[in-house]
């Protein structure tokens, strides 16, 4: 009896030891100090396009930003949209009588921030405002001022991810990448 004891306090002993090592060592481990100029050339890369996005498929004319997936590549399209302003803007779907029922695909993105939109539709008419607090929808900015766009043309989409939807609500360029491979979308090939 005294043998079993003494093997039971023995393992537990040991797995205990084990646990004291396993926890010091986690928290031995050297943290990854970022400079101030790794930060900056972040930030500086965030507003460009990712690699194999595009600036084609989309027009800015008239404070409206017009989106036409099929142009370049397939019907089923990825678009990236960098917001350039320091404050959030909104994008409002314009719509004209023949989709008068359909969903609408309205967004916000955040200052200094990336979006993703998947879309099917044919064409797609989006105007730019700024909340203001005054009217419903806000200022009306002009879209070109505002907001940058690429597309990317050859997308791999899986047979669950195809639709009009918003893969990535505001993120950093490297961050909304992620999102969408996380999502299970292959960009650019």
């Amino acid at each position: 009896m005294n043998r079993i004891i003494n093997r039971g306090i023995a393992s537990v002993a040991i797995i205990c030891l084990s646990g004291v090592f396993y926890f010091t060592s986690i928290q031995a481990a050297p943290t990854k100090k970022v400079t101030a100029s790794e930060e900056k050339g972040e930030k500086k890369d965030n507003n460009k396009f990712p690699i194999g996005c595009t600036p084609v498929g989309f027009k800015q004319s008239l404070k409206v930003l017009s989106l036409y997936p099929g142009k370049e590549g397939a019907l089923q399209s990825m678009y990236f949209f960098y917001n350039q302003l320091p404050q959030s803007v909104s994008l409002y779907q314009m719509r004209d009588k023949e989709s008068e029922y359909s969903t609408r695909f309205n967004h916000t993105i955040k200052a200094n921030s990336w979006a993703v939109l998947a879309t099917g539709e044919r064409e797609l008419k989006y105007i730019c405002t700024l909340g203001d607090g005054k009217t419903s929808y806000g200022k009306i900015l002009d879209c070109a001022d505002t907001i940058k766009v690429c597309e990317y043309v050859n997308v791999k989409f899986g047979l669950n991810n195809k639709g009009n939807f918003w893969i990535v609500d505001s993120n950093s360029r490297n961050g909304a990448v992620s999102e969408v491979v996380h999502y299970g979308i292959i960009p650019g090939v």
